[in-house]
């Protein structure tokens, strides 16, 4: 791989064995991902997915497997490692508070102060209005995260993550609760932000999905890495076949 290559890989993670008891949920499995793409993760329930993303997260640590970060080893991941790495990941279950404000809810636990040492309440508003704006998206800072839709709230999620610098964006079903229109304006930041030079991680069971927005795709079955293709090499046929089995498809 050229240099150049090289330096377009976001995160990189080679022969990630991971046990739980006598159960291997992970068989050497190597996943990457490269900056400005949107990258599908595939698999059915149980295939790795989620154990793959937890180790990138530094929630499990793997038995055995290097992961490298911008081109960096690291031998232990923590979740706060991780964070400081620049991995952010918005789940199916969000994580706002509903009775605060959106722009509490982005600044929590790193709430601006101003020069007495007191939360600067105009400041947070004011930063997390700027990030909407860069973003295209019309949410009010000042609003109660509890009365906003699904998708407003999800898409507060993604800012939240991105106001602490993420560079490696996963999003694990994140259409699952969202309006024809909400999907929309999801997948058109998506896109703004993959040409910004993000890397977005994509977990769905979707198909329509995956072949609107994805450039790759990496397809886990039984804990074994089965592909890694771009998504132009996939009819829905093989994507499917790759994802369940080609024998699952003859019965």
């Amino acid at each position: 791989m050229s240099q150049a290559s090289r330096d377009s890989i976001a995160f990189e993670m080679q022969n990630i064995v991971k046990n739980f008891g006598g159960v291997q949920a992970l068989k050497n499995v190597d996943f990457g991902v490269c900056f400005g793409e949107i990258h599908a993760l595939l698999g059915e329930n149980g295939a790795g997915k989620s154990t793959i993303l937890k180790i990138l997260q530094g929630v499990y640590t793997p038995d055995s497997g290097t992961i490298m970060i911008c081109g960096k080893v690291l031998n232990s991941l923590t979740p706060i490692t991780a964070t400081k790495q620049g991995i952010g990941m918005i789940f199916q279950e969000m994580s706002l508070v509903p009775t605060l404000s959106v722009a509490q809810n982005i600044f929590l636990s790193r709430e601006p102060t101003n020069r007495f040492g007191l939360i600067d309440d105009h400041t947070m508003n004011q930063e997390a209005k700027k990030i909407f704006a860069t973003m295209g998206v019309d949410i009010d800072p000042n609003e109660e995260v509890g009365n906003l839709s699904a998708g407003q709230q999800q898409l507060t999620e993604i800012v939240k993550a991105l106001s602490q610098d993420v560079k490696v964006l996963i999003l694990d079903e994140p259409t699952s609760a969202l309006s024809a229109s909400e999907v929309e304006t999801l997948f058109a930041l998506l896109q703004k932000l993959k040409q910004e030079g993000k890397a977005i991680v994509y977990v769905s069971h979707r198909m329509d999905e995956i072949f609107s927005i994805a450039n790759r795709v990496t397809i886990l079955r039984d804990g074994n890495k089965i592909a890694t293709r771009d998504i132009d090499e996939y009819t829905l046929e093989t994507l499917i076949s790759d994802i369940m089995g080609k024998e699952s498809l003859n019965l």
